[in-house]
């Protein structure tokens, strides 16, 4: 492999708590009916804006709810994270056999904070976030611009890894392989219907096939 792009949340690490917290606080902020945990796990992955679109019908109380969740999440929430089992032992493995990047539609400087935080900002060779602004949120968009600025062409050596149907829908777009971590919030399901070329169910399953 030449390149290997990976999401952040559900594949790298697991933001729940910092997410479900901050989701809370800005609703209760703003008198909003609290959201269920099932409601919650549904929102990671997907862009916060285009989550609470389909939850929220007024766009100016979207964006009040975006501002009270960065309010919290900016500060604390980013860092109630939980790196998944073998996460740091399948990078460690993958280094020096393909280059490594991070493709998230989370914030790009919401991102760098947490790799930091979890010592694997000297792991990938850039880190490639939406703007806090709301721009490149879309997935596609954003590995595209990813592919451009490290000129990379599409095609059966480069890859990207993520636990819900936009990351396999982003990479399909793209002319990449799109792998699904089954170990995260999308479940198996979802990952084969959004058309992945392949399902790992844990961590050590990438290293495993790389160094096959």
């Amino acid at each position: 492999m030449k390149a290997i792009f990976f999401d952040l949340d559900g594949t790298l690490s697991d933001p729940y708590e910092g997410l479900a917290r901050s989701l809370a606080f800005a609703f209760g902020e703003l008198g909003l009916p609290q959201l269920r945990e099932d409601e919650v796990r549904a929102m990671i992955g997907p862009p916060l804006q285009i989550a609470l679109r389909e939850r929220i019908a007024e766009a100016a109380l979207v964006d009040a709810a975006v501002q009270r969740f960065r309010e919290r999440y900016g500060t604390i929430g980013l860092y109630e994270n939980v790196v998944y089992d073998g996460v740091p032992e399948m990078l460690a493995a993958l280094r020096g056999r393909a280059r490594l990047f991070v493709c998230t539609s989370k914030p790009q400087v919401y991102a760098r904070a947490i790799l930091e935080r979890f010592g694997f900002d000297g792991t990938f060779a850039a880190v490639y976030g939406s703007e806090l602004d709301g721009t490149r949120i879309d997935k596609r968009e954003l590995l595209a611009h990813a592919l451009a600025t490290e000129g990379l062409v599409g095609s059966d050596d480069l890859a990207l890894i993520g636990d819900r149907h936009l990351d396999i829908a982003a990479a399909r777009a793209n002319g990449i392989r799109a792998w699904g971590a089954a170990w995260g919030y999308g479940s198996v399901a979802e990952l084969h219907e959004a058309g992945a070329d392949h399902l790992f169910h844990k961590p050590a399953d990438v290293a495993s096939l790389i160094a096959g």
